[in-house]
């Protein structure tokens, strides 16, 4: 039986994993040259397979289909044999965070797809994303390094809102009501992937040749810390501790480890998530003052964001998506 063609709905997700998946490969090959804790380095490893299957794996359909392959990220955007730039404890948090991330894609992936093939593809890959994290999780958790949200009293009896001043009470600088779990929940992930875009930030500023980078790099930092602050003051508020690591993620080498194109699609990746975390966030939040800070915090990282995409393509970084004929062209032709 002939497979029907591919729809533009299994074309996006395609080329995009694979786009991401071959810089994660890259970064993860650094991390198993340079983990030194033999309990973290299977964790980078399972990473590494799962990510190197998922570029194989779509890399024969498109083969199959010949369609052609996205150059993506190679060898060529790594020196493997860089000094160590991030602790190990931060390549456990980051693994974390690609687990996480990886099974919200595949997840979408499988959903939008409708090929009896490319579904199996993709839920095989959520079902490995999800052991991935289970084992970083576990990890974290026997090496004392994993970061649990804050604990709270539980309720006693089901309560119902009364009246609209639940919502707005936030508004009110010296009569604001304590937080309710869905909202401490999204506060302290969005403080821990904040802490992640830090490190990442401050890595790659200080081993990039290009000033331009650089400074984007370093007004990257400065938004993480700022938004960090924001969720911290607010969890304060509530008497409640906000998440802290003692590791020390980045050391002092200066030596160039990534591409510049590489560092600066990862970063267009975490602000796209970002956004998508707050947008998340603002809607579970029932407090009008957390809504707001959703809100700006999401403009100041899309217009980060947008920044970041001129500059990759004013250095021709950016591979462009597949997209539907021109038929305005068609015609002229």
């Amino acid at each position: 039986m002939e497979k029907p063609q591919i729809t533009s709905s299994e074309m996006a997700m395609l080329w995009t994993q694979y786009n991401q998946n071959s810089m994660s490969t890259q970064i993860l090959k650094y991390f198993r040259e340079t983990v030194e804790d033999n309990d973290i380095r299977p964790v980078v490893e399972r990473a590494l397979e799962i990510a190197e299957r998922a570029v194989n794996d779509i890399g024969q359909i498109f083969q199959l289909e010949e369609i052609p392959l996205p150059d993506g990220f190679s060898e060529k955007d790594v020196d493997l044999k860089s000094p160590r730039l991030f602790s190990d404890g931060f390549m456990l948090s980051f693994i974390e965070n690609l687990g996480t991330a990886g099974m919200l894609a595949w997840s979408i992936s499988q959903g939008t797809s409708t090929r009896n093939d490319i579904r199996s593809l993709f839920t095989t890959l959520l079902a490995e994303n999800s052991e991935l994290f289970n084992l970083t999780v576990d990890t974290a958790l026997s090496k004392g390094t994993y970061i649990r949200s804050p604990y709270i009293t539980k309720p006693d009896e089901v309560e119902y809102i009364e009246g609209k001043g639940y919502l707005s009470s936030g508004l009110k600088p010296f009569n604001k009501r304590s937080l309710n779990h869905i909202e401490v929940l999204h506060l302290f992930q969005n403080l821990k992937t904040n802490g992640v875009g830090d490190s990442i930030s401050t890595g790659f500023a200080q081993t990039t040749n290009s000033k331009e980078v650089m400074a984007f790099m370093r007004r990257g930092k400065e938004i993480s810390q700022k938004h960090k602050k924001i969720f911290s003051e607010t969890l304060s508020q509530s008497d409640l501790s906000s998440p802290m690591s003692w590791d020390n993620c980045v050391t002092d080498s200066t030596t160039r480890v990534f591409s510049d194109k590489l560092m600066m699609f990862l970063i267009s990746i975490l602000s796209a998530s970002g956004q998508g975390n707050y947008a998340t966030a603002s809607t579970a939040s029932m407090r009008y003052d957390l809504v707001l800070n959703y809100q700006r915090l999401s403009i100041e990282i899309a217009l980060y964001a947008k920044d970041g995409l001129e500059i990759m393509i004013s250095n021709n970084w950016v591979e462009e998506p597949p997209q539907t004929p021109d038929r305005g062209e068609l015609f002229k032709q």
